[in-house]
């Protein structure tokens, strides 16, 4: 996954995940692969997200693609499965809250506008050691409210341009707490397969001016930083508590003529 990298955009890349006898996971930057910080255990078939601040979030995951530990559809789960996990900005993991159901093949967990995480799916609930489970595929969602939500108040958004922004121009946003907001960031909308998303993006913007409630703000460079398309737009303050964010799009300018 492409990790946060500022006003550029990413400029390097997280490999995790993918083996459960392998809690490792391997930074690409600058085009040297080096060893990170493990994470507390080894899994496969789990999601991992960038959050509105920067950090990371990993939810979901299973011994194998359709077991959870201790032998295929044994009821006897290994429940280390539902452990969620944190990596911080100076790339340290933590074991976070223990999800009620363990989801593994075909799970996904999606970034609401509001900050919260939506997590559902997995093929084969059934074989949960969850006597409330009588089915896969169930339709069941979890929605987990990460710790940013618990340090105060959310600094507000109340306007965002609705038309199509350029890359490396201006626009001006309006809030009622502008004195709180320390950071603009853009995260991209969650497009997982198979509970990969290589599509995240996590881009700064530049705060350029302030001016009672009206922020002025600068787009991402170039459509490397971050492609063409819509956009989850939230102000954060000082504690990385984000706003409700709202939808924007970035549209590369059309030469004129022709056809």
């Amino acid at each position: 996954m492409a990790l946060p990298g500022g006003y550029q955009g990413p400029d390097s890349a997280l490999i995790l995940g993918g083996d459960r006898t392998d809690p490792n996971t391997y930074l690409l930057s600058g085009g040297q692969w080096s060893k990170q910080k493990p994470r507390a255990f080894g899994r496969t078939q789990d999601d991992t997200l960038i959050f509105p601040d920067g950090s990371l979030f990993t939810v979901n995951g299973s011994y194998d693609i359709r077991d959870y530990g201790n032998g295929l559809y044994n009821p006897n789960a290994d429940l280390k499965y539902r452990h969620t996990e944190f990596r911080d900005h100076q790339g340290n993991w933590k074991l976070g809250p223990v999800q009620r159901l363990p989801r593994g093949y075909h799970s996904n967990a999606v970034i609401l506008p509001d900050g919260r995480v939506v997590v559902t799916g997995d093929e084969l609930q059934q074989i949960a050691n969850n006597p409330n489970i009588k089915s896969g595929m169930n339709g069941t969602i979890e929605i987990f409210e990460p710790p940013y939500l618990q340090n105060g108040p959310r600094p507000d958004l109340d306007y965002a341009p609705t038309g199509p922004l350029s890359y490396n121009t201006n626009f001006t946003v309006s809030s009622r707490t502008p004195d709180r907001v320390t950071r603009a960031v853009l995260l991209s909308p969650i497009t997982s397969t198979h509970s990969i998303d290589t599509g995240q993006r996590h881009i700064e913007l530049q705060i350029n001016s302030r001016n009672g409630g009206q922020l002025n703000l600068q787009t991402p460079p170039l459509a490397a930083a971050a492609p063409p398309g819509y956009y989850m737009l939230f102000l954060l303050d000082s504690r990385g508590v984000p706003s409700v964010a709202k939808w924007v799009k970035l549209e590369e300018k059309r030469s004129g003529g022709g056809i």
